[in-house]
């Protein structure tokens, strides 16, 4: 079991991120849940970038930079080494349980797909595509992210 797919466990949230909940927001009362919105800019954790807060395009960037991205086979492959897999499970919780924008859509997308793929293994291969273009749809929606990303990959 991936590493996100026991957290998920553990948390109770597996059935909450593949049905699109908003796990996690706070509720106001009667009604619905206020938003938690996600942009590029949006701090998703306090410490999680050299002990320093992880934003959104942060995230996007470590994704956009990882070898497994950039590689010929890329993720198709299906033998993330234990430092990507570890990339897109880590980046895959910090990324869902917020809406509001087409980044927070595309975000849920990842974490779930991410989950089916299993890059702790044993990867299904079937995920890979949708995979591969789900962090491509995080690139579009936030480009300075996709920048960064390629701006490490090109200096590591």
């Amino acid at each position: 079991m991936s590493a996100l797919a026991a957290l998920l466990a553990a948390a109770g949230l597996v059935a909450g991120v593949i049905a699109g909940s908003d796990y996690g927001v706070p509720s106001a009362g009667p009604g619905p849940a206020p938003r938690n919105i996600l942009t590029c800019g949006r701090v998703v954790d306090s410490t999680g970038y050299k002990q320093g807060p992880l934003t959104a395009d942060l995230a996007i960037a470590s994704l956009t930079a990882m070898p497994l991205a950039a590689g010929a086979a890329g993720i198709a492959g299906g033998k993330p080494t234990s430092a990507d897999a570890d990339t897109l499970d880590t980046m895959a919780v910090e990324l869902m349980g917020y809406s509001g924008t087409r980044l927070a859509a595309d975000a849920q997308a990842f974490a779930v797909t991410e989950f089916h793929y299993n890059p702790a293994g044993p990867v299904d291969a079937a995920y890979a595509r949708p995979l591969d273009q789900n962090i491509r749809a995080l690139q579009r929606d936030c480009p300075s992210g996709l920048r960064l990303g390629l701006r490490w990959r090109r200096a590591g």
